[in-house]
């Protein structure tokens, strides 16, 4: 027999890493369309010290995006159709819509369901909702027909069963007027852009095809420092406010009024 030597310091985090638990009653016991699923087995969850088990290739990235928590539920019945659900804490609804955005991109058409955003797919469909993203991947014999009426059920049992979810920052919505479609505005709790390590903040292309960037910091003083810092790295147009800094890829010098003018009505407002 073979035995498997576990690292000492893997024991030791699963002895010390704190647990993670989503309320159980928000999540439903079967899924009803043509046919039932029936939950296969209690939830299983994660916590970020623990999450690599269940989404090793993705860990780090959820780390990032702020994920306090992963839950994950699955249903069968009785002919083999399967759907699996992943549910995960961000902690901020901005984070979560950071982290919808970054997996669903801007193919499909977007509909609300009980309060939660989703781009349903044939296959694997997103979801967010207040601080939670979910990742919903469909089984059954005929997704396309099923699919929508086995999502609304599962959304409609999660959205019901929380506690009221706190709003996406204002500053969101001004940046969703400025873009060219509104999916392709999207947050980034860390960096911006690795190369300037300038982070958090908004990206989104605007409706002449223009792509821009755009970080609230925290004070004036650090916005300067970053403002500093962007420009020693070559990049222009760039423009500062307050304790805001915006700037576009790829622009034209003559841009920065623009920029000044999107800035002012970001910060003021």
């Amino acid at each position: 027999m073979k035995v498997l030597a576990v690292p000492l310091f893997l024991l030791l985090l699963a002895l010390t890493a704190p647990g993670y638990s989503l309320e159980r009653s928000s999540l439903p016991d079967t899924l009803t369309y043509e046919h039932v699923l029936t939950r296969t087995d209690e939830p299983q969850t994660w916590s970020p010290d623990t999450m690599f088990e269940h989404v090793n290739g993705e860990a780090e990235l959820l780390i990032r995006y702020g994920a306090v928590g992963l839950t994950f539920v699955a249903y069968e019945n009785e002919m083999g159709e399967y759907v699996s659900v992943d549910i995960l804490d961000l902690g901020e609804p901005i984070n979560a819509y950071g982290l919808y955005r970054l997996y669903s991109g801007c193919d499909g058409v977007e509909q609300n369901i009980d309060g939660a955003t989703v781009l349903a797919d044939e296959y694997t469909s997103y979801a967010f909702f207040g601080q939670y993203f979910l990742r919903i991947n469909l089984d059954t014999d005929d997704n396309a027909k099923y699919g929508n009426t086995i999502i609304a059920d599962f959304l409609n049992h999660f959205s019901a069963h929380l506690p009221p979810q706190d709003s996406l920052p204002a500053i969101l919505e001004l940046i969703r007027k400025e873009a060219r479609q509104e999916c392709e505005v999207n947050y980034h709790p860390e960096h911006i852009d690795y190369d300037l390590e300038t982070g958090p903040g908004y990206t989104w292309v605007g409706k002449k095809d223009r792509s821009f960037s755009f970080i609230l910091l925290g004070s004036a003083e650090n916005a300067q420092l970053h403002y500093d810092k962007l420009k020693e790295k070559g990049v222009s147009p760039i423009a500062i406010l307050n304790n805001g800094v915006i700037w576009e890829k790829a622009g034209e010098s003559e841009s920065t009024a623009y920029l000044e003018e999107i800035l002012r009505a970001l910060v003021e407002n």
